[in-house]
């Protein structure tokens, strides 16, 4: 769905070599180079040759989700953000889910409060 990507912007993230060694629990040194490319990341790693991520894998695309969650002003644009989260679901781990369901349910429960 293009809703999130036209919202977050990837090229904006600050990703370092020590994260991405962190993400893929690698040694930092057998990361060679990577680079953004317009919808994942491309990684290339000593022994195994290039790898790709999905940023929304990284920790910089749920805190932008979240970002995107508590910046909805009324129910209807929180329903369209959370359903475009929702059909995504799948490529998030399962943490990264759990979190921003309960951001969605606090913000949902704050918009109802008004």
């Amino acid at each position: 769905m293009k809703t999130l990507r036209c919202r977050i912007n990837p090229a904006t993230f600050v990703i370092t070599q020590r994260q991405l060694a962190k993400y893929l629990k690698i040694n930092l040194n057998r990361i060679w180079r990577w680079e953004k490319w317009a919808h994942v990341l491309w990684v290339n790693i000593e022994g195994l040759g290039g790898y790709f991520i999905s940023y929304r894998k990284l920790e910089q695309w749920v805190a932008a989700c979240s970002t995107l969650i508590r910046s909805c002003r009324d129910l209807k644009a929180l329903a369209v953000v959370w359903l475009a989260i929702q059909q995504e679901a799948k490529r998030y781990t399962e943490d990264a889910i759990a979190r921003l369901s309960e951001i969605h349910e606090q913000r949902q429960a704050q918009l109802c409060r008004y």
